[in-house]
């Protein structure tokens, strides 16, 4: 695991440079998405699920998947530009953006079904473990994201299942490893019952861009991770 993490810490930044503008311009898409989220979401209102954010969370992710899969192509040897990426020219973009829709759409869901707001102790309880088996769920098939992005053979359900077969906990653990720390410092910044109402403005600019840095932070960590672990798990031909 620690060849892994390093392997995977070494390859991010030069991957980033590599795709130069597209960088700074997925950058300025996570800030957006984070200064728009916090405009919508009510500090005086308790943490629950609401269209518009979730619609912002929508858009977000079909701007940034190109982006992503042209940093794990970047990381495992591929090439094309955002352009070729986008038409399908460089790999299936179209189902590797609906992998990434598929996951949205279903943490959407489960936000919107177990909102903590006016649910009981149950339904939360339930809640957690839904998130607890998608979690699992996402680990186990955490390949098919780089498979697809470099158009691999092994790129369909059964071959990542057989591919992690024996590595899924090893998985979990780097990644939550990695996630957890940036994780819960964003969370902090942008929890809506920790920004109160009265927030100055330069205070809240300073929040907004500190978590925007976070959230981009992981994207091209995750990547990065997922990237290196494909590598070492992939069937070698």
């Amino acid at each position: 695991m620690p060849e892994t993490m390093r392997a995977a810490l070494a390859a991010a930044l030069p991957a980033c440079r590599d795709l130069g503008s597209a960088t700074t311009l997925a950058g300025l898409v996570v800030l957006a998405k984070m200064a728009l989220r916090a405009v919508l979401v009510d500090p005086t209102e308790p943490a629950r699920f609401q269209e518009d954010v979730f619609l912002v969370d929508l858009a977000c992710t079909i701007l940034l998947a190109p982006y992503w899969m042209a940093m794990f192509r970047r990381m495992l040897g591929g090439g094309g530009s955002l352009p070729e990426i986008v038409t399908g020219r460089a790999g299936p973009f179209q189902a590797f953006l609906a992998l990434e829709l598929f996951w949205l759409l279903v943490g959407g869901l489960l936000d919107r079904s177990f909102s903590p707001g006016g649910v009981g102790q149950g339904q939360v309880m339930l809640g957690l473990a839904a998130w607890a088996c998608i979690l699992a769920l996402q680990i186990w098939t955490s390949m098919l994201a780089p498979a697809l992005a470099v158009g691999a053979p092994e790129a369909t359900l059964r071959g990542v299942v057989a591919m992690t077969r024996g590595s899924a906990a090893r998985i979990g653990v780097m990644l939550v490893a990695l996630i957890m720390p940036l994780g819960l410092f964003g969370r902090m910044l942008t929890e809506p019952e920790r920004a109160g109402a009265d927030m100055p403005a330069p205070v809240l600019a300073l929040r907004i861009f500190a978590s925007s840095l976070i959230e981009m932070a992981l994207l091209v960590l995750v990547t990065a991770l997922l990237a290196e672990t494909y590598r070492r798990l992939r069937p070698q031909t």
